[in-house]
């Protein structure tokens, strides 16, 4: 059967000294991970990408170890779990400078990072790349983020996508609306830019404020790609109304179809186009050129795994400690650990799934998180796993794959140098960038021209000419006020008025009649 799309594949990283998906592989003597804080990792990484025609490098990141739990902190170090956590914001613009068409993907929290600076910070990187830049919104999940930053616990679940929302709409603000098209001049006789195409932003928000002029004049994309990864009820609502790329779970087609189906049909129902949402799971291919060969890699990966890294990663995902039930005794999952406000929802659902399917235990859990999570990981040939892609293609309505990898450099080698030719060969995937040299979205979409945001994406309300017709000032501000309103005050009725003055002199007579009483129990 003939494809019915060409897939994107993503690389799956993190920015973690010494680990990734798989837990423990730092202990192959040819691994890398050990070299993840050094540019020379980025920039191999950024080179082989574009080689193998990859889409984009999609970058996780988390605020903070996961110390919920006694001896999590522990485990997670000793493992080189979720631990020497650096910023991959600082190495982007490194591996912009060896490519021309690969694009990175960057996670942000809306809870924690200002957004303000988080607009100006991704303006820049659009600028920088040319307009390779996505950012992977998150609310963030953990206490340990939140004490991280300031709080004592992470706020509700819905309300923090409450604050999400919000969020948006002042990034858009900044990014569509305070900036005109044709406010860059640079002309000796009429200036740099014309003033009177740059809008001051004054947003009073429920959650979030701002009174500044957009700190960067329009980048490639202004708004960058949007990615997103909510399950829960209010993260579907998130990403059918702002996400153009989703990260979801699943291990078998039939299991992210319907999830492909529900936000297609929400995004239409926002005046989306559903096929501007594209939908990427995770998959962790273990590739030889012969079957046996691939057997024999995954015998060497899974001698290195370290459970007790993985038990400790899980337990911060789901909020619940999974060292207090007995390692090798059944574990039935049936809550979200401390309620529905913890855990990252996706991880759960799959976790209950698993636990639903098959007796498993805590150990086994572990050992699955620590070899690469729940996502599917085909061990063969190229045209073995080239043909479950196909069907995934076929019968997921996937439009590709965000790749994690076991151990690299072999990892991701075997990825480019074996899988990529099957694919190009049997029309999965493109032999070049739809746009060499464009930006994200064009790429993403493989629709050359289309930099900024397609028409129905929220964004698209933010540009200045919509700004203008309902919250200019005179000056040609925007003031945007989304604050509750305060409530009128309720004019007193005229009988409640007389019953509080006739309880006025009434209340002194009694506080005249104690007064004794009280004197007497001072002294």
């Amino acid at each position: 059967m003939a494809p019915k799309k060409q897939l994107h594949l993503n690389f799956f990283d993190m920015t973690c000294n010494g680990s990734h998906m798989g837990i423990g592989m730092w202990k192959l003597p040819e691994d890398n991970s050990k070299d993840k804080d050094s540019l020379d990792y980025y920039i191999w990484l950024a080179k082989l990408a574009e080689k193998g025609k990859i889409t984009g490098i999609f970058f996780a990141d988390v605020y903070g170890l996961h110390e919920a739990f006694p001896g999590q902190v522990q485990a997670q170090l000793r493992s080189g779990a979720n631990c020497a956590q650096m910023d991959p914001i600082v190495y982007v613009s490194a591996m912009a400078s060896v490519t021309k068409s690969v694009s990175f993907g960057i996670t942000g929290s809306t809870s924690y990072l200002n957004p303000f600076i988080l607009a100006r910070t991704y303006s820049t990187l659009d600028h920088a790349t040319k307009g390779r830049i996505a950012w992977n919104v998150v609310t963030s999940y953990s206490n340990s983020s939140a004490k991280a930053n300031g709080l004592e616990k992470i706020t509700p679940h819905d309300q923090r996508y409450e604050k999400a929302h919000e969020y948006m709409d002042l990034c858009y603000a900044l990014w569509e609306g305070s900036w005109e098209d044709g406010s860059k001049m640079f002309s000796p006789e009429k200036g740099a830019y014309d003033p009177s195409k740059v809008h001051r932003i004054n947003f009073l928000g429920k959650h979030h404020q701002t009174k500044a002029f957009g700190a960067a004049h329009p980048s490639p994309q202004r708004t960058p790609v949007l990615f997103q990864a909510g399950q829960s009820t209010a993260g579907k609502d998130f990403a059918a109304k702002h996400a153009e790329a989703v990260f979801v779970g699943g291990g078998k087609p039939s299991d992210t179809l319907p999830y492909v189906q529900e936000i297609r049909a929400a995004a239409a129902a926002n005046g989306r186009d559903p096929e501007h949402i594209k939908v990427f799971p995770q998959i962790t291919p273990i590739l030889g050129r012969t079957l046996e060969e691939a057997q024999a890699k995954y015998e060497k990966y899974k001698a290195c795994i370290d459970y007790e890294g993985g038990l400790a990663k899980l337990s911060g995902y789901l909020n619940m400690d999974l060292t207090q039930y007995p390692l090798d005794e059944p574990f039935k999952m049936t809550t979200g650990g401390k309620g529905p406000d913890a855990g990252i929802h996706a991880i759960i659902n799959s976790i209950k799934k698993t636990s639903d399917a098959a007796e498993i235990t805590p150990r086994m859990l572990g050992e699955k998180m620590a070899f690469c999570g729940f996502g599917p990981m085909p061990v063969g040939t190229p045209e073995m796993v080239a043909d479950l892609l196909e069907e995934w293609v076929n019968e997921g309505d996937v439009d590709g794959f965000n790749v994690a990898y076991v151990s690299n450099p072999e990892s991701y080698e075997d990825l480019v140098e074996l899988l990529v030719p099957v694919l190009q060969k049997r029309g999965l995937m493109w032999d070049d960038y739809a746009v060499p040299g464009g930006t994200y979205r064009e790429n993403m979409l493989r629709t050359p021209g289309q930099k900024t945001t397609p028409a129905g994406h929220p964004s698209r309300d933010f540009s200045y000419d919509k700004l203008k017709e309902k919250y200019a000032d005179a000056e040609g501000n925007i003031v945007i006020d989304r604050r509750d309103p305060e409530p009128a005050p309720v004019e007193e009725k005229a009988e409640e008025k007389r019953e509080k003055e006739e309880l006025v002199p009434k209340m002194a007579e009694l506080k005249i009649a104690e007064a004794p009483a009280a004197v007497e129990a001072s002294a």
